[in-house]
């Protein structure tokens, strides 16, 4: 069975091999090959198969009313997962979504042909950049919703609409995306029953601050792990090493003044503890002392940790 295996996708900086190469006119991702795939015949025919084009067109109220009724519900999980991210490399969505295929080349070829009817379907759209650049091959490509496929997911008549994010911006998103991941990989540990993710905004917390003002805490994550005998509870957030010191001091204290709204603790029994996620160990270092040297801050709060160290942090026992 193919999956994700816990810590490897992590960035150690920006993620792996990110590049703003724009991609070859020569790479085509486009798998003519039907296997794997149930989409019914009441869906808009399909062009014949080709390089994809890249210019827009609109989806109008009828047809995706009819692609809605007889989505496949995989396919359905693929915008998801792509929605709740903003952006999906090719290799994440095969790792969110398909994962009880034979062997990872299976899921691979599955994943790819899925993603190109979704686009020729006009629900997802490619950015021009890949990540690791033009050899990277299609498991590099990077997904959004398309106007249609925001419609689809959401139903609620807003208006939403594509464009390439910065670099700094992009690479976050795919941080976090690798962090969910990870997570997720946490189920396959010993002792552990489930593992909850929440996502931006599901995992942000509204609360109000001294002046009476409405404030917002985000956290890039929201985690609990359950097991027989405890459920620990996690806000992660993710740093690529783009922010400043005073940055994310000032984010702890964020986290300082939710906790003492107690708004948390009346919900849900416990404060979660926040553990910072970094690409480079000396940030977690600086962060750390910095933290312990701090009379506002509480340092027992906190925990740093890296790609590598991920998931074991979220699963060794709580002193």
């Amino acid at each position: 069975m193919s999956g994700y295996t816990p810590g490897a996708g992590l960035p150690t900086g920006l993620p792996l091999g990110f590049s703003s190469d724009v991609a070859s006119p020569q790479v085509s991702d486009v798998n003519t090959s039907r296997r794997g795939t149930t989409t019914r015949s009441v869906l808009p025919p399909e062009p014949a198969a080709g390089p994809l084009p890249r210019k827009r067109r609109r989806v109008d109220a009828d047809v995706l009313n009819r692609i809605a009724d007889n989505i496949p519900e995989r396919d359905r999980q693929v915008l998801d997962r792509i929605g709740e991210h903003r952006y999906l490399t090719t290799h994440q969505v095969q790792a969110f979504v398909f994962t009880g295929h034979a062997s990872d080349e299976s899921a691979a070829r599955t994943a790819r042909y899925v993603l190109a009817r979704l686009e020729r379907l006009a629900l997802i759209r490619s950015l021009a950049r890949r990540i690791g650049g033009v050899r990277a091959g299609s498991a590099a490509r990077v997904w959004q919703l398309a106007p249609a496929g925001a419609r689809l997911l959401r139903d609620d008549g807003s208006t939403f609409r594509t464009h390439e994010p910065s670099e700094r911006f992009l690479a976050h998103c795919l941080a976090v995306a690798d962090a969910h991941l990870a997570a997720r990989a946490v189920r396959l540990r010993p002792g552990v029953q489930d593992v909850t993710v929440q996502t931006e905004p599901d995992c942000w917390r509204r609360y109000t601050g001294q002046g009476g003002e409405p404030r917002w805490l985000q956290p890039d994550l929201a985690l609990s792990i359950q097991t027989a005998e405890y459920t620990d509870r996690w806000f992660i957030e993710v740093d690529l090493g783009t922010e400043s010191l005073p940055t994310l001091l000032r984010k702890c204290g964020h986290y300082e003044a939710f906790r003492r709204s107690g708004i948390e603790q009346h919900e849900n029994g416990t404060f979660p503890l926040v553990l910072w996620l970094f690409a480079k160990p000396e940030r977690a270092d600086r962060l750390r002392a910095t933290v312990l040297r701090s009379p506002r801050l509480t340092p027992a709060l906190y925990r740093y940790t890296t790609p590598e160290t991920f998931t074991a942090v979220l699963t060794e026992p709580l002193s």
